[in-house]
């Protein structure tokens, strides 16, 4: 069903809102405002096409035809287009870069978003649907991350309307496996990485959690591997000093002395998120499975655990890493434990550019009518594609996209409302931004 009636009903809420600005907006940016809201009910039925179509991370016919249906509307803006693939054997669709030159090399952004979703092509949830009093929006992808999609093109078609586009160097990058990246990332993030190296500033379009926070760091993200080992006996003589306590016994005491020694640290999480044990052990990592086969009469042999580890900053990370081995390393008697870790996502430190762009996306939505937005805590978001750029650029913000609730579930749902906000905070800064 197309969106027909909600801009009807977002009419009286706009223009108390702009009596509410006009005082401090320039004239330039009132018609940034302007069109945004004449065109809200086309910007709404761009992102019911866009949910309606299957992206899932593994669907990447899919995940390609979400790029297929914006690349023209990039390329009518002046933007110039490239859809660049993935080796084959990785499985996932690659990244749509659209580029817009000004010429002079400064004030350049890079605007990042992604066209998969969590939910696979037999998901029951499948579908945009608006509720009765128009004021949500449910469906795949609504706001993580279609909806930041649509509001990163009609920033861009503002822009272009108001004859700021001309004037602005931005790259968009919008990644088609962020939910589940193909690794190595070297490959899969090369088009975001390259990019951001010729960027002086980085915008995320994740969606917010709320109507005034933003992000300015994010965790990083790594996982790990715990192999222990036993000697295999008959039950009866486990505790005997030349026999020992097995691998079960051993896996046990690291992962308890990662909780002792560890839990208490503010913004470390470790989580062993998969454990098996017996005389042998497998783990199908792909599958989020394992095997495990042994009896309840003979001492295990071999344990395996696998889990995840976040952290606020590399410095971080590096201490809880060294921590983790110094405790693998103290095994119990005729025992061996031994850690592996693989970087997945950095982290997105807070740095002075950062909380100066969360100031002057705050000032744009006091002067839009809204409250001063504020930082959400690194701890209550996790990884994004924008962290494993923000050490190229001398700032980056995340959440510019539009609010809601349920992500990664079936009741993925937008606020309507946030749709157009979000998508003026977007103009109006880059806009601002390019003229510094």
């Amino acid at each position: 069903m197309k969106v027909s009636t909600i801009f009807l009903m977002l009419s009286f809420l706009v223009l108390n809102i702009a009596h509410n600005a006009c005082a401090k907006l320039s004239s330039e940016e009132e018609v940034l405002i302007t069109f945004i809201d004449e065109n809200h009910v086309d910007q709404l039925n761009l992102l019911e096409k866009l949910v309606n179509i299957n992206s899932g991370t593994e669907n990447a016919e899919g995940v390609k035809k979400i790029g297929d249906l914006l690349n023209p509307e990039f390329e009518k803006l002046g933007f110039k287009t490239e859809w660049i693939d993935l080796p084959g054997d990785m499985k996932h669709a690659g990244s749509l870069v659209a580029t817009h030159s000004a010429g002079a090399v400064k004030n350049r952004v890079l605007l990042i978003g992604h066209l998969d979703t969590v939910f696979p092509v037999d998901s029951p949830f499948q579908s945009f649907a608006v509720s009765p009093d128009e004021k949500t929006a449910t469906g795949p992808g609504v706001i993580d991350d279609k909806g930041g999609l649509v509001t990163i093109l009609y920033a861009m078609k503002a822009l272009a309307y108001s004859g700021k586009l001309k004037n602005a160097n931005v790259t968009i990058v919008l990644i088609g496996d962020e939910e589940y990246a193909a690794k190595p990332t070297t490959i899969s993030r090369k088009a975001l990485l390259d990019a951001a190296k010729n960027s002086d500033i980085a915008l995320g379009f994740e969606f917010a959690l709320s109507a005034d926070e933003l992000v300015t760091n994010r965790r990083g993200l790594s996982e790990w591997y715990l192999s222990s080992s036993g000697k295999s006996q008959h039950s009866s003589s486990i505790f005997e000093s030349s026999v020992g306590f097995g691998a079960v016994y051993e896996v046990a005491r690291v992962l308890n002395g990662i909780r002792t020694s560890l839990s208490n640290t503010s913004g470390l999480t470790i989580n062993p998120g998969i454990i098996l044990g017996g005389q042998t052990a497998s783990e199908i990592v792909q599958q989020g499975s394992g095997a495990a086969t042994g009896q309840k009469t003979i001492i295990a042999a071999q344990a395996l655990t696998h889990g995840d580890l976040r952290f606020l900053s590399n410095e971080q990370k590096s201490k809880a890493e060294d921590a983790m081995f110094h405790i693998a390393n103290d095994a119990l008697p005729n025992t061996t434990s031994k850690f592996t870790f693989i970087d997945i996502i950095p982290a997105m430190s807070e740095t002075e550019g950062n909380k100066q762009l969360l100031e002057q996306f705050s000032n744009i939505n006091s002067e839009l009518g809204g409250a001063s937005l504020r930082a959400v805590p690194a701890a209550k978001r996790g990884g994004a594609d924008i962290s494993y750029v923000s050490a190229y650029v001398s700032g980056s913000l995340d959440g510019l996209g539009p609010w809601g609730e349920g992500a990664h579930s079936q009741h993925e749902t937008l606020a309507v409302a946030s749709l157009a906000l979000a998508t003026k905070r977007a103009a109006i800064f880059i806009s601002r931004y390019i003229q510094q």
